[in-house]
């Protein structure tokens, strides 16, 4: 058996776990969290603890990090950085919507879902939220409208501290 499917997650006090058949229910100070269970997913809770139990491993491992991070999210939150760089890039928030002005000859407009929230200091655009997938996902969808460019540094919307481990590609030559 996996280590991930063995593992007893320890439920912290400010959280409040609810269980049904079908699904269950995170509520924690950094918000609330739902996620439906499969059929063969059988969930255990006694006092502070809880784990998953089924025949398939790879769904007990699976749904047991699922709901770690549903968890972890209801207590503490997720949060991811994106930095904006380049000659011109700005970004600005308008009536719920992200406003990305990257170097295109057009905004590129972006609306932000209820459950997270989107601060803004000078070049970079903080996402934070108590679903872990929703943050991320939310965050790559802004990136891929101008991923960094592989041929230059500095230009594009990093992830922070991203432009650290990317390899740049040097352009071509000619030839004699």
């Amino acid at each position: 058996m996996s280590r991930l499917a063995k593992r007893v997650i320890t439920i912290p006090p400010t959280v409040e776990i609810s269980l049904s058949s079908q699904k269950i229910l995170v509520q924690g100070p950094a918000g609330k969290n739902e996620l439906l269970l499969h059929p063969e997913i059988e969930v255990i809770r006694e006092a502070e603890k809880i784990w998953v139990k089924s025949p398939n491993l790879a769904l007990t491992g699976t749904f047991n990090s699922l709901i770690y991070n549903l968890i972890w999210g209801a207590d503490k939150g997720y949060r991811v950085v994106l930095e904006v760089k380049g000659v011109g890039y700005k970004v600005g928030l308008r009536n719920g919507e992200l406003g990305l002005s990257v170097g295109k000859s057009h905004l590129d407009y972006v609306s932000i879902p209820r459950e997270l929230q989107v601060e803004l200091k000078s070049n970079q655009i903080n996402i934070t939220g108590s679903d872990k997938q929703r943050v991320f996902e939310f965050a790559n969808h802004i990136r891929v409208l101008r991923p960094p460019s592989i041929y230059k540094k500095n230009k594009g919307i990093y992830f922070l501290g991203e432009e650290k481990n990317l390899k740049l590609r040097s352009g071509k030559t000619l030839r004699k």
